[in-house]
């Protein structure tokens, strides 16, 4: 006998392998069917109630006895009503066990058929279509003790979902006919308790419907999601107005007609994301089953997280690996929204806005509270219309960006579908409507004549941005648009999306302005990343840097990642820099005589002690050049070999050091012989020699520039020889003197308790007796600490002074 004070079904349902749950249930259910189950020789066993039996007490009979008592006691079914695994025959084939069963008022036809053993919702719709149509029983209900489907059987392979179960005194009609107003549909909310996700009944209707609909899932959902708002907004604005968006007992004719109506109002109220000529493809019988699953969630919620989590399934797997594009969990958005505090006077701009979640955070947070379909707080609702901006080079995203911000910003939205990384791209449409953000340049006509024909320089007060993570850029004529895509004075081939991004945000803030940035870890840690750091140093303060959980971006990405928050320098900043540079100018001349006398006869096979290299010399070295190799090694091997083989290098397209060594070996010995020659020569054959000692010097320059910027002593002989590496030395230089001076607090935090589980999926905040705590709206928290780091950043911000947070 086991002493464990702690409840049976606790127990029971604790181990790591159960698939079935209690949170459909409450707490006098789970209390009453736990008198049921008894211990014996160190076993669980539970009573049926309908049997009079005991049976072994796994989940899943715990569940069903849950529906059991459920049926008993709240829907009111006699017992002689209801019976338990009973036999289903397919005709001349075999048979099957129906978990649950509650019989016609004859005793003999199945009326409701419940499935509870199969966790798995497709294995267990799958089999309750098929007791259904097997009984021809109207209603079937498949439930895992944590989620529930309701489905009512119109005719053979046709099912919709109903909004409940009917009670013992109320017919299938009766459940069917109800109309709803918003506050009803308020109560019964099914996304509330978390008791389902739109996620998750995108699923199903996946297996029921979309999957072999022949058409796009994301199009068609996108415009009933649409139109659903559009009946709900209705009713936010008329408390009497009876919901338009249900099944009900309306044939599919009319379900069609009701949802093109909804459809239609939304194009003519909220203009601008579909065409004229756009209309629902679905079929109407599977535009019914749509609509029954629908129906009973409310989509204006407390930050529409829903229609997020919604659509980022409904966009292809594939093209977001691609793109590397990944929607931001609704709580990182919150924690930057709240740490750079955007006003109702300052203009907003998210270059890759995806859903404009960052935009619509942005406007909550002016408004002080949720987004609720009700018309907005005059200085917010004119924050929504006019202030707030996103771009994103992906149509579908734009799509739902739009809407949103077309819903919340009653009816004006600047939101564009181009590619902010390259605006001599953009389309008329985007250019019109961010020509007014253009920064001016009122001293320097020129750069302000260009700026407004190449759409550079913008004049946004606070940025905040999650760009794609994969993919590299290899247009040269957006290279050329960014000093990051400028290594070693020369062009680079190509460069991560995400690099250029930093830069174009710093181009769309205006000096003085704020920005947030989510950027993969490794840019802020990596040794190869550091010409990328002292960029940023160049141009922004560096406010806080706060490190992502990896599974943030799960399913989709395990990168690990980080948010930056910078503030661009204003001018007088930038103007105090360039003092603090000319203050160290004569220093400069003096450490640079020093170098040039120490190394005054290095060549690129010099030996050099790494000790004594200035620490400021080898830390630009190393960022500077690609790669250092050990010459004595390389010429041992060419001594020892006299030939080289082909290595990973030559496949990489560069020759390795050993070659271009023995390459120049080869010329030296020639141009030897051709001088010795020139010295016994006649007049002809010295100016045939002349030429060919000029043209043999110049391929051994070319050689030996080429050696030594893959040695150490040869690096060091180009930094003092070479014009254009001195000077980007000196800048160097020079910027780390800054920065000494500089040397401000930076806030640090790590986000310790993820936003999502290994798989994903959200983890939410528990009572102690397993059930999610709830908000106000009552919907499920999710449980991680950026709140806390939020708060951490404002205290800090405050005590530093930042304009604004100051008090």
């Amino acid at each position: 006998m086991t002493n464990n004070s702690r409840p049976k079904t606790t127990q029971i349902f604790s181990a790591s392998d159960v698939k079935h749950g209690l949170s459909l249930f409450m707490d006098r259910e789970i209390r009453t069917v736990e008198g049921l189950i008894i211990e014996r020789d160190g076993k669980f066993y539970i009573k049926c109630q309908i049997k009079d039996k005991y049976k072994v007490a796994k989940p899943e009979e715990i569940v069903r006895q849950l529906w059991v008592y459920r049926l008993l006691n709240e829907y009111n079914y006699p017992k002689e009503r209801i019976d338990v695994e009973r036999v289903v025959y397919f005709g001349s084939r075999d048979s099957g066990l129906a978990d649950v069963v509650v019989l016609q008022e004859d005793l003999s036809h199945p009326y409701i058929i419940f499935e509870v053993k199969r966790p798995q919702r497709t294995a267990g719709l799958e089999q309750l279509k098929s007791y259904c149509n097997a009984e021809g029983a109207p209603i079937g209900v498949w439930s895992n003790g944590n989620e529930m489907i309701r489905l009512h059987r119109e005719e053979p392979n046709i099912f919709v979902e109903v909004p409940r179960i009917p009670k013992v005194t109320e017919t299938l009609r009766d459940i069917l006919t109800e109309r709803w107003t918003l506050r009803w549909l308020e109560e019964h909310d099914e996304l509330k308790q978390g008791k389902t996700t739109l996620k998750k009944i995108l699923l199903d209707l996946e297996e029921l419907v979309l999957g072999n609909a022949g058409v796009d899932p994301f199009e068609e959902i996108f415009k009933l999601i649409y139109a659903k708002l559009y009946d709900e907004w209705r009713g936010i604005n008329a408390p009497s107005y009876k919901l338009e968006f249900f099944v009900g007992d309306r044939s599919t004719e009319q379900v069609k007609r009701a949802i093109t109506n909804l459809l239609e109002g939304a194009k003519r109220e909220w203009q601008g994301v579909f065409e004229p000529t756009d209309k629902i493809e679905l079929r109407n019988d599977h535009l019914k089953v749509c609509v029954s699953f629908l129906e009973k969630i409310k989509l204006f919620n407390s930050n529409l997280r829903i229609i997020d989590e919604a659509f980022e399934y409904l966009i292809p797997q594939v093209s977001k690996k691609r793109e590397g594009q990944f929607f931001t969990p609704r709580p990182v958005e919150d924690m930057i929204v709240e740490m750079l505090n955007p006003k109702a006077d300052e203009f907003i701009i998210d270059p890759a806005c995806g859903s404009a979640g960052f935009l619509l955070h942005s406007v909550m947070w002016v408004a002080g509270g949720m987004i609720s379909g009700k018309p907005l707080p005059e200085n917010a609702r004119n924050f929504a219309q006019n202030k707030i901006y996103g771009i994103d080079f992906a149509k579908k995203a734009v799509k739902i960006a739009k809407a949103i911000n077309l819903i919340v910003g009653d009816g004006k939205s600047h939101v564009y579908k181009d590619n902010s990384l390259a605006p001599h791209t953009w389309e008329d449409e985007t250019k019109s409507g961010l020509r007014g953000r253009l920064l001016r340049f009122p001293n320097n006509p020129e750069k302000d004549r260009e700026n407004q024909s190449k759409f550079l320089y913008f004049d946004f007060d606070v940025l905040m941005t999650n760009p794609p993570f994969a993919g590299t850029v290899k247009e040269r004529d957006i290279l050329r648009l960014y000093n990051l895509a400028e290594r070693n004075g020369r062009w680079v081939n190509k460069i991560g999306r995400h690099i250029l991004f930093l830069e174009r945000s710093l181009q769309f803030t205006r000096p003085g302005g704020r920005m947030a940035i989510v950027l993969p870890q490794g840019l802020l840690n990596n040794t190869n990343a550091e010409y990328i750091r002292r960029f940023i140093i160049d141009e922004a303060r560096i406010l806080a840097v706060v490190g992502l959980h990896g599974n943030t971006f799960k399913p989709h990405t395990g990168t690990k990642t980080s948010v930056l928050f910078l503030q661009k320098y204003t001018d007088e900043e930038k103007e105090k820099i360039e003092q603090t540079r000319a203050k160290y100018e004569g220093e400069w001349e003096e450490f640079l005589r020093g170098l040039k006398e120490k190394y005054q006869n290095i060549a690129w096979n010099s030996s050099v002690d790494d000790e004594e290299i200035p620490e400021e010399l080898n830390s630009f070295l190393e960022n500077y050049f690609e790669s250092r190799e050990e010459i004595e090694e390389l010429l041992e091997d060419v001594v020892e070999s006299g030939e080289t083989e082909e290595t990973e290098e030559e496949n990489r397209g560069r020759k390795p050091l050993a070659v271009l060594v023995q390459e120049k070996s080869e010329l030296d010995d020639a141009l030897r012989e051709k001088e010795e020659e020139l010295e016994s020569a006649n007049a002809t054959r010295k100016a045939e020699l002349k030429k060919e000692i000029k043209t043999l010097q110049s391929k051994i320059n070319k050689l030996t520039k080429e050696i030594s910027q893959r040695t150490l002593a040869g690096q060091i002989s180009l930094v003092l020889s070479e014009e254009r590496i001195t000077e980007a030395f000196k800048k160097y230089w020079l910027d780390g003197k800054v920065m000494q001076e500089m040397d401000y607090p930076i806030f640090f935090a790590v986000n310790e308790k993820p936003v999502k589980d290994e798989s994903g999926e959200y983890r939410y905040k528990k009572n102690p007796d397993g059930s999610f705590v709830l908000d106000e709206h009552g919907h499920p928290i999710i449980d991680h600490d950026l709140d806390e780091i939020a708060e951490a950043f404002i205290k800090f911000a405050k005590e530093q002074g930042f304009d604004f947070w100051r008090q």
